[in-house]
């Protein structure tokens, strides 16, 4: 008779090293064999009972909470418990992580770097002509982060200080700008300030 998977989801075979915190009291160290966006295997010299409470840093990938499900001779196996859109972040990051190829191209496309501004409060104006604070969080040539309680609509003008720019998108702390290209008369203008 053959036996039949019986598992959810596919697990993918990755050996990557794991810190597992049980029952947020013990700490091991260990290694990931397997996983799937709803349950892995670890390797591990852990005392466990399966329904104990795990979270599991893994290297490269995410830090996981769940259950241990199952015991086996030298690791244990655990289902997660993870909302819909963590699930699909690491089904994402399990994707590149098994089709490097996929990535290619998807790193950071900043084109310049982020430097902290945290807490500088700037003026924000509105093409209606109202204002609004916001604190900086991070900025660039190209841009700024900030934090903000009003958001305005993405792709909507908006002036952060003395830059022009278009809200790019929102944040869960805010909204990030980025600014509108320099012509030589705006440059004029800002030297002569």
């Amino acid at each position: 008779m053959i036996k039949r998977e019986q598992r959810r989801y596919r697990r993918i075979p990755i050996d990557l090293p794991a810190r597992i915190t049980i029952n947020a009291i013990d700490d091991y160290d260990g290694r990931l064999l397997n996983i799937s966006p709803g349950d892995m295997a670890l390797q591990a010299c852990a005392e466990v009972q399966p329904g104990d409470a795990a979270v599991v840093a893994i290297a490269d990938l995410d830090v996981i909470e769940g259950r241990v499900a199952r015991i086996f001779g030298d690791g244990f196996a655990m289902s997660f418990l993870l909302s819909r859109n963590r699930r699909k972040i690491l089904l994402e990051r399990l994707m590149l992580h098994v089709n490097p190829s996929l990535s290619e191209g998807l790193g950071d496309r900043r084109g310049a770097p982020r430097h902290n501004e945290s807490g500088r409060t700037l003026i924000c104006r509105l093409p209606d002509g109202s204002s609004l604070l916001a604190k900086a969080i991070n900025r660039s040539v190209d841009g700024i982060a900030v934090e903000s309680n009003r958001k305005p609509p993405v792709g909507s003008p908006i002036h952060v200080g003395r830059m022009r720019g278009l809200v790019l998108r929102h944040t869960p702390r805010g909204f990030v700008v980025i600014y509108e290209p320099m012509g030589a008369q705006q440059k004029a203008q800002l030297r002569a300030v």
